[in-house]
């Protein structure tokens, strides 16, 4: 079975570690290996320092509320994202400006970004979609910088590890990092936020970590059980009892949905709200050590794609270590389906602007209409796995014809 959305991350090895740290309570909260963490992303970026939260939302509100913001300041958002992105400037009582996005590398456009400022606009949040780094990043960032206006680039979807000392922060920037079970690396649930600006590093540290609990220990426990769980259903999956043991741990409630209800019906939900533990620090070292070898995959898988699917369905591509890679096609629900039949589930990020689907986007207070690139696109995106071997990949390239044609 190839499996897309579902734990792509999660091998043997990263079960049996989790399985270690479940009977190793005493690590659970506190421990040297959040240092370890820090370490480790820290020297991605250069002279940085880097906060983690238990989810990249977590994170994103934290920074939001040492930003000095005021009720009804603007924040532009690509409308091409997820929740996790929306609701936190939502709660922090900020209003969404949502920008269109071009078709090279899924991020926001130059031209409708300029139509969205006024002078209320405070934060433009930059999406690296994917993991590809905006086609317009640079005019971004010059434009941010003469209007005074702080740019938060979001790595969630992941970075190139051998060049990622040029997306260091300054002091008019941060970097949100997402360590959830779908992303580049993988702890479960995990956030960070990589600075360089003095005062904003203080304000963290003070005015936000040293009053922010760690989860329960009944919770950590229910996230280190998830690996182990995970791999299991992938691997009994082909010969039909992945199914039921996924049926069983959901009915059971060991697995820890990654978002909630209330995020589903719009709210931002504060359950969420705490520190990082240490537990899942170690779960998160043990990928890290990998990172660079894991993109490199990434991008061999990606350039493999590329080579052998029509053009005319894919992006700006060719040296980019997608975290899922993304075609566009005109049926898209036949061939989900017809995939599915081959043992083979592919994923759609993004099915609507604001995902996921049927997430009510008068909630996320999106008009339809206001970005009609971002809508097109939703429509047809279809993303294909990067994690898989170059033998799988070529079974999923071998149904191209599917692909552009049925």
């Amino acid at each position: 079975m190839i499996f897309t959305e579902f734990a792509p991350n999660e091998k043997f090895q990263d079960a049996l570690l989790s399985l270690r740290v479940l009977f190793q309570p005493w690590k659970w909260k506190r421990g040297r290996e959040l240092n370890s963490a820090e370490k480790n992303i820290n020297s991605y970026f250069s002279h940085s320092k880097t906060f983690f939260f238990l989810t990249g939302r977590a994170t994103l509100f934290s920074l939001l509320c040492v930003l000095n913001l005021k009720i009804a300041d603007e924040i532009i958002i690509t409308g091409f994202t997820c929740e996790a992105v929306v609701l936190p400037v939502i709660k922090k009582g900020c209003t969404p400006i949502y920008a269109d996005i071009e078709t090279d590398s899924l991020s926001i456009d130059f031209a409708d970004l300029t139509k969205k400022i006024t002078s209320r606009t405070k934060v433009i949040i930059l999406q690296h979609t994917f993991g590809m780094i905006p086609k317009y990043r640079s005019e971004v960032l010059e434009l941010a910088k003469t209007k005074n206006i702080f740019v938060i680039e979001d790595l969630a979807h992941g970075f190139n590890p051998t060049n990622s000392h040029s997306l260091t922060p300054s002091d008019k920037t941060a970097l949100i990092l997402s360590f959830g079970r779908s992303k580049a690396v993988s702890s479960v649930f995990g956030g960070g936020v990589v600075l360089t600006n003095k005062k904003l590093i203080k304000s963290i540290e003070s005015d936000v970590l040293m009053h922010m609990p760690f989860p329960a220990y009944s919770y950590i426990a229910r996230l280190l059980v998830y690996k182990p769980i995970a791999v299991l259903i992938k691997i009994s999956y082909s010969f039909g009892l992945g199914k039921l043991f996924h049926f069983i741990a959901k009915y059971l409630r060991l697995l820890t949905a990654e978002i909630t209800q209330k995020e589903k019906n719009g709210e931002y939900d504060i359950v969420f709200a705490k520190r990082f533990p240490n537990a899942l620090a170690i779960l998160l070292n043990h990928q890290l050590v990998q990172f660079a070898t894991i993109q490199k995959k990434r991008q061999e898988i990606s350039h493999l794609y590329y080579s052998h699917i029509s053009k005319t369905s894919t992006f700006s591509l060719s040296n980019t270590a997608t975290l899922r890679f993304p075609i566009l096609v005109n049926n898209r629900t036949t061939i989900l389906a017809e995939y599915a039949k081959n043992k083979i589930l592919l994923g759609q990020w993004y099915n609507q602007p604001i995902a996921p689907f049927p997430l009510p986007l008068k909630k996320v207070k999106y008009i339809i209409g206001t970005c009609p690139i971002a809508e097109k696109i939703c429509k047809q995106i279809v993303n294909l796995p990067t994690t898989v071997s170059k033998k799988e990949a070529m079974i999923i390239i071998k149904q191209q014809a599917l692909l552009i044609n049925k």
